[in-house]
């Protein structure tokens, strides 16, 4: 069988290598088609994957995310019409899904972003079966175009399936000159994305001085923001991709205004704050009320929690890693799926559940102080 993968962000990388591994070692053909977008041919070069550059990223403007996602489509119809894959899986693709129904190919996506309104209204009506987090409410999904017959839950979270493979190794260390649970992780506010309406102004400016004594390696996502963290003397921001995984993996907290790495860290057991400054996604606030993670927008607060979290560090990392592991990784229920649709030719869907909900937790680290902004 042959599948076709479309990877159109750099975190998806992570997101399907175990799955595209796995296909190769059971036989099939993996098709990979990408963007020219955040390093992801650099990411994609780094695991070895061969791949198909179609289009790029249109940029910040709705101009030019039309031009570029009809450009794209148009470039990836005539590929794929001449590839003639069998099935098609993506993530938060928003041309892989109509390609797919125009060429009538069964296709597999998976969801976590339901604030993503414009790019899902291209996804989620045109997606055979689609699979997204228990967390999030699903009739925001319906709204949205969703079949009800073709959406499955799975309870945990996309990062889960980043891990696969994933060796400890600290030679990401030494290239950054930073030592094991020495250090803080950082990441910048998505500011290119569709759905994101905040501040030019990031949370981090405000959190990086009352943290002097603790080194921080920064990733910021424009240029513009990499100018705006100069001043600081001590951040350390890569000028080239790194082993992130690692990196995460031996930092002593992730600070992030985004959602990828913030959840990649807790996936690994890493304590994390998240300081996005809009409306908090479903499974932010899902995590959020299981105490996997803390939110605030407030420098002071937010520097008060990191203070904390680094003295409890390591009870705070088994505790962590103990409600992890009881999750479910969205890579098993995908290959599991594709196995039973090379077997009979459909996937297995479960009746809606409308009770499909956030699973509740509490730990008493924040004894239920944990900040949320208004929706």
């Amino acid at each position: 069988m042959k599948v076709w993968i479309d990877i159109t962000n750099a975190p998806h990388v992570h997101f399907f290598k175990g799955i595209i591994r796995e296909l190769e070692r059971a036989g099939h053909e993996v098709l990979i088609t990408t963007r020219e977008f955040d390093g992801l041919t650099e990411i994609l070069d780094m695991h070895g994957f061969d791949y198909y550059v179609v289009g790029r990223h249109g940029g910040a403007t709705l101009e030019g995310k039309l031009i570029a996602g009809t450009e794209r489509m148009y470039r990836l119809s005539k590929l794929i019409i001449e590839e003639k894959p069998d099935l098609s899986l993506y993530k938060h693709s928003a041309e892989a899904p109509r390609v797919a129904f125009g060429l009538q190919i069964p296709s597999i996506g998976f969801i976590d972003n339901e604030t993503a309104i414009g790019q899902n209204k291209l996804i989620l009506p045109y997606t055979k079966l689609l699979l997204y987090p228990r967390a999030i409410d699903v009739y925001d999904l319906l709204r949205g175009g969703a079949d009800p017959n073709g959406i499955k839950p799975v309870n945990g979270f996309s990062e889960l399936a980043h891990l696969y493979g994933f060796r400890p190794d600290r030679r990401v260390l030494r290239e950054l000159g930073v030592r094991k649970n020495g250090y803080i992780v950082m990441r910048t506010e998505p500011v290119k994305a569709n759905y994101f309406n905040g501040p030019e102004k990031s949370v981090l400016e405000d959190v990086i001085p009352l943290l002097p004594d603790v080194p921080v390696v920064l990733f910021p996502r424009t240029s513009e923001q990499r100018k705006r963290f100069e001043r600081f003397d001590n951040l350390i921001m890569p000028e080239s991709p790194v082993d992130s995984l690692n990196l995460l993996h031996y930092a002593k907290l992730m600070i992030g205004a985004g959602g990828t790495m913030n959840r990649e860290a807790i996936a690994l057991g890493t304590p994390t704050i998240s300081t996005y400054p809009g409306r908090l996604l479903a499974v932010t606030r899902w995590l959020v009320e299981m105490g996997l993670k803390f939110h605030s927008t407030d420098p002071i607060k937010v520097a008060s929690m990191a203070e904390r979290m680094m003295d409890l560090n390591g009870s705070y990392r088994s505790y962590i890693r103990s409600i992890v592991g009881s999750l479910e990784n969205p890579m098993d229920v995908i290959l599991g799926e594709i196995e039973t649709f090379e077997e009979s030719g459909r996937f297995s869907v479960p009746p809606l559940d409308s009770e499909a909900g956030n699973p509740r937790g509490y730990v008493g680290l924040y004894e239920g102080r944990n900040e949320q902004e208004p929706q």
